[in-house]
C-alpha cells in the first residue's frame, strides 16, 4: 500500500500541501477535543449517569481510546491519506469495505459537526438568560446556532491554515481559563476540614453500577472522538509521515489527564444533587461551579464556551469537508463536492454543505426535542456509534495491512495485539453502551438513538451494494497516499 499513487487526474483536485505545520496539526487535534468544552459540555453528564467519579470516567475513555490511537499513528507513518480510515481499509482489504468505512467516517464526523453549534447555543441561551433577554429558552438555542456557524462558515472557507491558526490562539485562551477556575476552587477547599479529597478516584464512590458507569464511558469516548482529524489534513501537512502520528498520541495522553485533574477538582466543587439540577434543566453544570466560585465572574464560562466551541466547530468542519470531498474526488460522491477554490484550494462545496446541513439539522432536532442537552446528547452519543465503528474498521487495516504488504515489518505488539485489543474494547463498548446501558437507561431519548444509528447504518450498506452494482469501475481505482 505504501507504494500506491494516485488515480489519473488526482493531481488536479489535490489539497494545498504543507499548509499545516505540526503544531497547527496538535492544534487541530486537541482543538476538536477541547480542553475547555470536555469538560463542560461532558462533565455533568457524565456525573449524572455514574456520581461523582468521573476522573475515573475520564481515564478509563482515554484507555479504551488508547489502543486505536497506536493504530491511527502506524498507519499515518506508514501511508497518510487526506481519506484515512477509508483509504487504508480500500486498498488493505476491499473498495466495498474502504467506501462503507468511508461513509461511517463522515458520519461520525458530521454528527461531531451538528452537536457543536447546538453545544454553543445552549452557553449562549444561559447568557441571554442572565441578562434578561426577552426570548423563549427554544428561541434563544435556534439563535445560538446561527450566530455560531457564521464565524465558523468565514474561517473555513478561508483555507485550513486560517482554520488551524484560530483553533491554536482559542484554544490556549479556554484552557487558561479552566486551570483559573481549578485553582480557584483548590484554594476554598484548602480553607474548609476535608474540602480536599480523593474519593472521586475511588471506584466505590459510583452510584449507578456497571450500567452507569459505561453509559457514562460513552460520554467519556466522546470527548476523545476527534482525535483523528489529524488523519484527514495529510495532504495538507507538513511531512505528516512524522508529524501525525506524535500529534495524536499528545492528544490522548494530554487531554487524559487534563480532563482527569480538572473533573476532580470540579466534582470537589459541587455537591452532586445541584449537578443533578443543573443537568435536568438542559444546562451545562459547570456554570454552577463557576456561579459558586466567581459569582458574576462565571459569565466568563460563557464567553469561554463561545470561543472554545467555536475551535470544536472549526475542527469539526475542516475533518468532515476533507472528507467528503475525499470520497467526491473518487467518484463516489457527486464530484462538484471536490472541487477546490482560489490559491489556497478549499473545498467550498463541501465546506457550505457541512455547514448548511449542520444548521438544519439542529434547527429539527431543537424543535422536536426542545432541550439544548437533549439534542446535544442525541447527536453526541449518535457520533459515538458511527466513532466506534470506524474505530473497529482502523484497528482491523492495521493489522491486515501490515500482515499482507509490509510482513517483514510486522510487530506482534503494534500490529496484533494492539488492534486486537482495540477491535475487542470498541466492540465491547459499542454492544454494552448503545444496546444494553443506552437502550435501558433513563434517558428519554436513549432508544431512538439506537434505531437511529442501526437505520442509518442498514441504509449505509444498502448504498454500497447499489453503488457496487451500479458503478463497479469506480472500485477499481488506485488511491492518493500522502508522501
Amino acid at each position: 500500500m505504501s507504494a500506491l499513487s494516485a488515480r489519473p487526474g488526482a493531481s488536479a483536485a489535490q489539497l494545498k500541501k504543507d499548509t499545516i505545520s505540526p503544531l497547527g496539526l496538535a492544534a487541530l487535534a486537541i482543538g476538536i477535543t477541547s480542553p475547555a468544552m470536555g469538560l463542560f459540555a461532558l462533565w455533568g453528564t457524565m456525573e449524572v449517569s455514574t456520581g461523582p467519579v468521573t476522573p475515573l470516567v475520564f481515564l478509563s475513555a482515554m484507555v479504551v481510546t488508547l489502543p486505536t490511537g497506536i493504530s491511527y499513528a502506524v498507519l499515518n507513518s506508514r501511508c497518510p491519506s487526506t481519506g484515512a480510515a477509508s483509504t487504508w481499509l480500500w486498498c488493505s482489504v476491499s473498495p466495498t469495505v474502504g467506501f462503507m468505512a468511508g461513509l461511517w467516517m463522515t458520519t461520525y464526523f458530521f454528527m461531531a459537526t451538528v452537536s457543536s453549534p447546538v453545544l454553543f447555543a445552549m452557553f449562549f441561551a444561559d447568557f441571554l438568560k442572565t441578562i434578561h433577554a426577552p426570548l423563549s429558552h427554544v428561541a434563544a438555542l435556534s439563535l445560538g446556532v446561527v450566530i455560531s456557524s457564521i464565524p465558523v462558515a468565514l474561517l473555513s472557507l478561508q483555507g485550513a491554515e486560517a482554520s488551524v491558526k484560530t483553533t491554536m490562539r482559542l484554544m490556549f485562551l479556554e484552557s487558561c481559563v479552566v486551570l483559573a477556575l481549578s485553582g480557584t476552587i483548590l484554594f476554598t477547599k484548602a480553607g474548609e476540614v476535608g474540602g480536599i479529597t480523593l474519593v472521586p478516584f475511588n471506584p466505590l464512590s459510583a452510584t449507578h453500577g456497571f450500567v452507569g458507569f459505561w453509559s457514562a464511558t460513552v460520554v467519556g469516548v466522546l470527548g476523545f472522538c476527534g482525535f483523528d482529524v489529524v488523519s484527514t489534513a495529510a495532504e495538507e501537512a507538513n511531512a505528516p509521515r512524522t508529524h501525525l502520528p506524535r500529534a495524536i498520541f499528545i492528544t490522548l495522553l494530554g487531554m487524559g489527564l487534563f480532563w482527569a485533574i480538572n473533573a476532580w477538582v470540579f466534582t470537589l466543587g459541587l455537591p452532586l444533587d445541584r449537578v443533578i439540577a443543573y443537568t435536568e434543566a438542559g444546562m451545562p453544570a459547570v456554570t454552577a461551579v463557576a456561579e459558586r466560585y466567581w459569582g458574576l465572574g462565571s459569565l466568563t464560562i460563557d464567553i469561554v464556551a463561545f470561543t472554545g466551541v467555536t475551535a470544536v466547530y472549526l475542527s469539526c468542519v475542516q475533518g468532515s469537508s476533507r472528507i467528503i470531498f475525499s470520497l467526491s474526488r473518487q467518484g463516489l460522491l457527486p464530484s462538484v463536492l471536490s472541487q477546490l477554490v482560489g490559491e489556497r484550494r478549499v473545498p467550498r462545496n463541501s465546506v457550505l454543505l457541512v455547514l448548511l446541513s449542520a444548521v438544519l439539522f439542529d434547527l429539527i432536532t431543537l424543535g422536536i426535542l426542545r432541550n439544548g442537552l437533549e439534542t446535544f446528547n442525541w447527536w453526541a452519543f449518535g457520533l459515538v456509534f458511527f466513532a466506534t465503528l470506524t474505530f473497529i474498521a482502523v484497528n482491523f487495516s492495521n493489522a491486515v495491512y501490515f500482515f499482507r504488504f509490509v510482513r517483514g515489518d510486522f510487530n506482534v505488539l503494534t500490529n496484533l495485539v494492539v488492534p486486537v485489543v482495540g477491535v475487542l474494547v470498541n466492540a465491547y463498548l459499542l454492544y454494552a453502551a448503545f444496546f444494553v446501558a443506552l437502550w435501558s437507561s433513563n434517558l428519554p431519548i436513549g432508544r431512538s438513538i439506537v434505531i437511529a444509528c442501526v437505520g442509518i447504518l442498514a441504509i449505509q450498506i444498502l448504498s454500497v451494494i447499489y453503488m457496487r452494482v451500479r458503478s463497479a469501475e469506480l472500485f477499481e481505482q488506485s488511491l492518493l497516499i500522502s508522501p
